[in-house]
């Protein structure tokens, strides 16, 4: 073909397909308006805001249904998850946060709670291979006002048995501040005090050690 030939069919090509294209569009224009509502109702089913919620449990859950999280009131909170099975909590009123890793374990929380006559809060994260208390802090106040204990502690994960024996942890420190004495305490790998430091609340300071049977072994201070 000659290039004359070639330069007056290619505005013919052009035209054909602009045309086609325009034809095209007609034909989808109706549906483009249902697909677009259908993606905004889509993303509208996912994501929504609201003012106020009441609720008296939330779960929160991984994209395979896993349960990570759970928000929850006394009466709605589960039982402690430990390696798959749930067992009673020794307090039955708390309600706050617990937290869950990935094989749906309990591995923490945060609570409030009414423990006979006293207000308790506890923030704690739990060991993961055992799961036993690993750190926490611990608010414990009498409803009279008239006792008020504010502690930190660490503690040492129990051996793993194939049994749960308890969700307790051997305690080894405390930084605690009981009705206006402040004290930091050491205990054994069996979780005995051994070692107190403290200040009381008349401002005087002590160091003391103890035996194992809790005797003192030497005191320095009041």
């Amino acid at each position: 073909m000659s290039s004359a030939s070639s330069f007056l069919h290619r505005p013919t090509q052009v035209l054909l397909a602009v045309l086609a294209i325009g034809v095209w569009g007609l034909l989808l224009r109706p549906y483009l308006p249902i697909a677009a509502a259908a993606t905004q109702e889509s993303a509208a089913a996912r994501s929504a805001t609201y003012d106020t919620l009441n609720v008296q449990r939330i779960n929160v859950l991984d994209p395979d249904g896993k349960l990570r999280l759970v928000i929850a009131n006394g009466a709605q909170m589960p039982g402690a998850i430990l390696h798959g099975k749930t067992y009673p909590r020794s307090i039955d009123n708390a309600a706050g946060l617990l937290f869950l890793d990935t094989k749906g374990d309990e591995t923490g929380g945060l609570a409030t709670a009414r423990l006979q006559n006293d207000a308790v809060t506890n923030f704690s994260f739990d060991c993961t291979y055992q799961t036993t208390d690993c750190i926490r802090i611990w608010k414990q106040e009498s409803i009279d006002g008239a006792r008020l204990r504010e502690s930190f502690d660490i503690f040492d994960r129990r051996p793993y048995t194939g049994r749960v024996e308890s969700s307790q942890g051997v305690r080894r420190i405390t930084l605690a501040d009981e009705n206006q004495n402040a004290q930091l305490l050491i205990s054994d790998p069996q979780g005995r005090p051994r070692i107190r430091i403290g200040v009381d609340k008349a401002g005087e300071p002590s160091i003391v050690m103890l035996k194992p049977d809790g005797k003192v072994a030497y005191r320095a201070g009041r």
